[in-house]
C-alpha cells in the first residue's frame, strides 16, 4: 500500500488510532532540527516531541521548555527512553551515520535529515543493517518529494504533458554560507538535494557525473570554489545539470526546468507573486530555505507520523535512496579532485528496497 496517498484503508487505520500519539526524540535542536521539532509539536497532528537532545544543552533545555519535552545528556539516553516511540535525527552531517546506526539498533523508526552519511562505507553499512533487520525504519529528509512544486512538475512528465524528459536544468542558491564554504560540503550537503529529486523526477539513475568549477565569486574562501556546475547522465542519456551557488547574497532560490519531448515544464523559485509597483515589478526571495520549503517540510513530517500511527511503510525516500545520493556525492567529490567526468556504478539493492 503506498502510505503517502490519500486511501479509504489508510483513512480508516488512522480513524482507530486517532487517540494514539508518537512521542517523537529529537537529536539535534539547531535551525533545522528546532523547526521540525516546533511542526511536530504545533503543526503535525498524532505526534508530539518528548525528548531532545543537542551538544548545546542550553539550547535543548531552552527549546523543550517552549515544546513541553524534556532535555537529556546524550544520545543514548535519549535513544533508550521509555517516553520515545520514534526518533527524528537533525544532528551535524558528520554524525548522522553514527545517530542512525545507534537509532537502528533500538527497532524505533527514524526520520534522518540528509545525508545518510559522509562517507559511503558508512551508508552502506546502514543500509545492510535496515536490510538485515528485514524492515524498513528509516525515513530519509529528502523532503523535496512531498514538495507541492516538484510534485506538480513529475506529473508533467507524461505524454498528457511535456512527454518524456531529455534534459533538467536546476539552479540552486543559498545567501551565504554560515558554517563556512567548502566546496566538497556543497556537494555533500547541498546539491545532494538535487541528486535525490532528480532521480525521483526521473524514475532512474545516474551512470556519470561531472564537477566543473569556474571562476569563484569575490566571497568565496580560499582555496574552495563557488558557484559550481555539476552535470550528471542518466541511464538513458538525459543530461542534468545543477547550477549551485552557494554564497551569491541574493536569496535562497531553487528552481528546476525540464525539457520534454513535446514541451518544456518550468518550476519556479516559490515566490508565486509577482508584484508589479513604482514602475518596477518583481518577487520577494526568502532568506533562508525554510522560507521555501516549510510547506515541503510539514507534509514530510505528517507524512511520516500518519505511516506510523497506521503501521505502514514510511513515504519518501528510504535508505537505499539516501546511500545511492552518498554514491552520487562522493563520485561528484571525485570528479572535482580530478577535474574527470567520473562513472556512477551501483550495487544491486536489497529486496527490502525493491
Amino acid at each position: 500500500m503506498d502510505w503517502s496517498e490519500p486511501n479509504p484503508e489508510r483513512q480508516a487505520l488512522l480513524r482507530q488510532n486517532a487517540d494514539m500519539t508518537i512521542r517523537v526524540g529529537a537529536i539535534g535542536a539547531g535551525n533545522m532540527g528546532a523547526s521540525h521539532i516546533r511542526d511536530l509539536s504545533f503543526a503535525v497532528s498524532g505526534s508530539e516531541v518528548s525528548v531532545i537532545y543537542d551538544f548545546d544543552q542550553a539550547r535543548a533545555g531552552a527549546l523543550a521548555v517552549q515544546v513541553g519535552a524534556r532535555s537529556v545528556g546524550s544520545v543514548e539516553e535519549l535513544m533508550a527512553a521509555d517516553d520515545v516511540d520514534a526518533i527524528l535525527i537533525a544532528s551535524p552531517d558528520d554524525v548522522h551515520a553514527e545517530h542512525a546506526t545507534l537509532a537502528l539498533a533500538t527497532g524505533k523508526p527514524v526520520l534522518c535529515e540528509k545525508p545518510l552519511a559522509v562517507v559511503e562505507a558508512d551508508a552502506k553499512a546502514i543500509v545492510e543493517a535496515e536490510a538485515a533487520s528485514g524492515q524498513r525504519r528509516i525515513l530519509m529528509g529528502f523532503m523535496r518529494r512531498f514538495d507541492p512544486g516538484y510534485t506538480a512538475l513529475k506529473a508533467e512528465l507524461t505524454a498528457a504533458g511535456i512527454g518524456e524528459p531529455l534534459m533538467i536544468h536546476n539552479v540552486h542558491t543559498n545567501t551565504s554560507a554560515p558554517y563556512g564554504l567548502a566546496t566538497e560540503r556543497t556537494l555533500t550537503n547541498m546539491v545532494v538535494h538535487e541528486f535525490d529529486i532528480s532521480r525521483w523526477l526521473l524514475d532512474e539513475e545516474f551512470a556519470s557525473v561531472m564537477v566543473l568549477a569556474g571562476k569563484p565569486g569575490p566571497l568565496t574562501t580560499e582555496g574552495e570554489r563557488d558557484p559550481i556546475l555539476v552535470i550528471l547522465e542518466s541511464a538513458s542519456g538525459v543530461i542534468v545539470e545543477v547550477q549551485a551557488f552557494v554564497n551569491s547574497q541574493s536569496g535562497y532560490e531553487v528552481s528546476c526546468r525540464v525539457t520534454g519531448s513535446l514541451g518544456q515544464a518550468v518550476m519556479g523559485d516559490g515566490s508565486f507573486i509577482t508584484r508589479t509597483k513604482a514602475f518596477s515589478r518583481g518577487t520577494e526571495v526568502p532568506e533562508q530555505w525554510l522560507g521555501r520549503f516549510a510547506d515541503a517540510y510539514r507534509l514530510q513530517l505528517q507524512g511520516w507520523i500518519d505511516s506510523l500511527l497506521a503501521g505502514g511503510t514510511p513515504p519518501g525516500a528510504s535508505a537505499w535512496d539516501g546511500y545511492v545520493a552518498t554514491i552520487i556525492s562522493n563520485r561528484a567529490i571525485e570528479s572535482y579532485r580530478t577535474g574527470q567526468r567520473v562513472a556512477i556504478d551501483l550495487p544491486s539493492a536489497p529486496a527490502l528496497y525493491a
